[in-house]
């Protein structure tokens, strides 16, 4: 199946419902559920709403994560949890992307910005440990069963 790639213009008309006769194309696009929006695009949307809409951080998370059940993106598993990341901190969404990708990927980052790698090192940390409560939960469960008294 072939997909149609969308810029920020769409979406932001889609979103923004603000064009007699553009915002209904850009929703007939959309609906189509073929087109491919690349993280970059994604990265403009949510600057142009931040910056030039003063949308709300909250707000535009939800919105990006409704979007995301209707476009296809590359990398969605990065984009889904950059979105999220974007909602509940004060990083600039770039630097979501940058962490999204570093907590996936289990990949380092270089970067002269303290606050992005702070977050990122955060956000691994609390994955790893809950990783190892999950772990230990089950070792736990897995101790308890092989000393059960047989009936």
């Amino acid at each position: 199946m072939s997909s149609t790639i969308i810029d920020e213009t769409v979406i932001l008309r889609y979103l923004l419902d603000d064009d007699e006769v553009l915002s209904p194309r850009a929703a007939k696009v959309i609906a189509t559920r073929t087109a491919r929006v690349y993280p970059e695009i994604i990265t403009r949307v949510v600057v142009t709403l931040r910056e030039v809409y003063k949308v709300p951080r909250t707000e535009i998370a939800a919105a990006m994560a409704r979007l995301l059940d209707d476009v296809m993106v590359d990398e969605p598993t990065v984009v889904a949890l950059a979105v999220k990341l974007f909602g509940k901190t004060h990083m600039d969404f770039t630097d979501c992307l940058l962490a999204a990708r570093t907590a996936i990927y289990n990949d380092d980052v270089v970067s002269f910005g303290k606050p992005i790698i702070q977050g990122m090192i955060d956000y691994r940390r609390k994955r790893i440990n809950a990783a190892e409560a999950r772990e230990r939960a089950t070792d736990a469960t897995i101790d308890k069963l092989r000393h059960r008294p047989r009936s």
